[in-house]
């Protein structure tokens, strides 16, 4: 299950400055009037990405999702064109946007199987919104925003918000994950120095035959510095599935790093309803060194609650709509996360070593082990899923072309041997590739 935010791959390698609405870095000025603050820009991004396994599905994807899934590739599209204005003591602004997405063979998350076309054009960005700076003079930094549409939003390290979109199946695309704007969504939000304080109201765009759930809430920050940030959520989330009770979701984090390099982070959330109680947590330590490659370490536990069948209620923890902001959330794992396990019913310890050999490359080394909470509720006998280890290569060629480039092995354990009937080891690689125009 992946949904590759490209937009932050640029942020993360380029050290780019991306607008809230997340236009593409670069733009191409179509229009500008200085004097009224107005300007008209267009931007493009073009994707493809090649994918290689040997022993998908730990050998058995030919029986267990009815075809080989050992090779396929993905191409996607993304024109935006995006517009401000000064409007009142403000600025007016737009952003619209489309997806064409396509693979070609069968992925390995199996829902291209049986179909004969996977690929399509989708309305992505379409928003418009008005923001001002320095309202308050009590308030160092403030702006003030609101933006209506379709839009991207994302909460924290993106464990519960951050895609509202569906790719895979009948549009193709599904590791590009170029689709993630929520439809009929607003967003209020007041920034400063000190806080983020923001209000929501949020629907998912699924694929075809998919459930459009919503969601409402607020979401609160405050902010030490660039390297300290404490958070809480709560929001209401009603799947619209007929006969589930609406889900009560609050949520704690912190993110904090010492000037010695040492950091800590963290999340805690809560789902509860009259048929569901569930949590999922996660707490990492991690240390950035100073020396050569600018190595950073990072040890990660994740818990993600599992349904205990043997109880009136449903204890699976619920991902609401998580997604991608680095490596490894929230789709912990290139073959685990990405294609076999969501965050439910999951638990893992990550490694990770990141570092930079030069200011254009960035290296991850990383490696999961993974059991169920409740294997009886997925239909096995093990606790065990298995090991996995990922390295992945990201280089900036230039500020248009980014190219990433993943090798992963995902070795079984008697979970995932129950499961899918496999006991072979499962290695895959992948070759990304990104223009931006």
């Amino acid at each position: 299950m992946t949904r590759r935010n490209t937009l932050l791959f640029r942020s993360a390698l380029l050290g780019s400055a991306l607008l809230a609405t997340g236009a593409a870095v670069a733009e191409q000025e179509l229009f500008k009037d200085e004097a009224r603050g107005t300007k008209l820009e267009f931007s493009a991004d073009v994707l493809g990405a090649w994918y290689q396994s040997n022993d998908s599905w730990f050998g058995e994807s030919a029986s267990f999702l009815g075809a080989n899934t050992d090779k396929w590739a993905d191409i996607g599209i993304e024109p935006a064109l995006s517009f401000e204005t000064g409007l009142g003591k403000g600025t007016f602004f737009g952003l619209v946007s489309g997806v064409y997405t396509s693979t070609t063979g069968d992925d390995a998350s199996g829902l291209t199987v049986g179909l004969d076309d996977t690929s399509e054009m989708t309305l992505e960005q379409g928003n418009v919104g008005w923001k001002v700076e320095d309202l308050f003079e009590r308030m160092a930094g403030d702006t003030v925003s609101i933006t209506i549409g379709r839009q991207d939003y994302s909460i924290g390290t993106g464990l519960l918000i951050n895609d509202g979109g569906g790719d895979g199946g009948e549009r193709g695309g599904w590791y590009l994950g170029m689709r993630k704007a929520f439809s009929d969504s607003l967003i209020a939000r007041l920034d400063t120095d000190k806080w983020l304080v923001e209000g929501f109201t949020l629907k998912n765009q699924p694929r075809q035959g998919g459930t459009q759930g919503e969601a409402y809430g607020a979401n609160v920050e405050y902010k030490i510095g660039e390297d300290t940030r404490f958070g809480g959520t709560y929001m209401q989330v009603d799947s619209n599935v007929p006969g589930s009770a609406k889900l009560d979701v609050a949520s704690g984090r912190v993110n904090w790093r010492a000037g010695n390099g040492f950091g800590v982070s963290g999340e805690y959330v809560d789902e509860s309803s009259s048929q569901i109680t569930a949590t999922g947590y996660y707490g990492e330590v991690s240390y950035a060194s100073k020396g050569n490659w600018s190595p950073v370490f990072s040890l990660r536990y994740a818990h993600f609650d599992g349904d205990n069948p043997a109880t009136p209620q449903d204890e699976r923890f619920r991902e609401i709509a998580y997604g991608y902001t680095d490596w490894g959330t929230w789709y912990q794992g290139e073959i685990t996360g990405e294609y076999a396990l969501g965050n439910g019913n999951v638990v893992s310890q990550m490694f990770r070593a990141k570092m930079n050999p030069t200011e254009d490359v960035t290296l991850n080394f990383m490696f999961y082990n993974f059991t169920l909470d409740q294997p009886a509720s997925f239909g096995v006998t093990s606790k065990n899923w298995g090991d996995e280890v990922n390295v992945t290569v990201d280089w900036a060629v230039n500020d248009r072309v980014l190219v990433t480039g993943v090798l992963g092995m995902l070795m079984p354990g008697d979970a995932a041997t129950q499961y899918t009937g496999g006991t072979s080891d499962w290695i895959h690689s992948m070759l990304y590739v990104m223009y931006s125009w």
